[in-house]
């Protein structure tokens, strides 16, 4: 008799194992049972990128309550797909004074969901309140951060890049007023000029 024994398909996300599942038989008779079958995959392993997905999972070694010379097994390869992993970047949050031009280090970012000892040596990050002109009253502006590197395969992950906050905080300004003299009797009329300032930019 011919028996039909196929690997049932299954998924994963990259960096997980695999817990490969069951299987399906077609042409048993007599009430015979396929209770256990032997199950391998290339792509169980938790290093298997996405990149070869889907990997076939291959069944063998059927056992149970049948006599193997009753039948004619054949036996058919089921399908792991392996998704990415999710990762977030997220941009730290930053302050600067108003003049000031910013330059991100291009450490300056955490993530959450490497695995298998990945990892993100580097982001690239801008803002529109990086140049020294922007105002205190666009504060704070979007950090943004993009271009992942590091020891990763950017296929293996669904990047998720978080924004982070650039505050422009106000300069510090001192005004000092020109010392003066007059003599006595004598009406003294201020210049608005007499003064002196120092932390003026832009």
């Amino acid at each position: 008799m011919p028996l039909q024994i196929s690997a049932n398909a299954s998924s994963k996300l990259f960096g997980a194992p695999a817990s490969l599942p069951g299987f399906t038989t077609v042409g048993l008779v007599n009430g015979d049972t396929v209770t256990h079958v032997d199950q391998a995959s290339s792509g169980a392993v938790a290093t298997a990128p996405v990149q070869g997905s889907p990997y076939a999972i291959v069944p063998s070694g059927a056992t149970g309550n049948f006599v193997p010379g009753n039948y004619t097994i054949t036996y058919v390869n089921g399908t792991l797909t392996i998704a990415p992993a999710p990762l977030s970047i997220t941009a730290n949050d930053a302050s600067k004074n108003y003049g000031q031009v910013v330059t991100f280090p291009t450490t300056a970012f955490t993530s959450q969901g490497l695995v298998n000892g990945d990892t993100v040596t580097g982001v690239v990050s801008t803002s529109a309140g990086s140049v020294a002109t922007a105002r205190v009253s666009g504060s704070p502006y979007a950090i943004v951060p993009s271009a992942a590197e590091g020891t990763l395969v950017l296929g293996n992950y669904n990047i998720s890049y978080i924004n982070g906050a650039l505050t422009v905080v106000p300069a510090n300004l001192s005004i000092t007023a020109n010392d003066a003299s007059k003599t006595y009797g004598q009406t003294s009329t201020l210049s608005p000029q007499a003064f002196s300032s120092v932390g003026l930019v832009n």
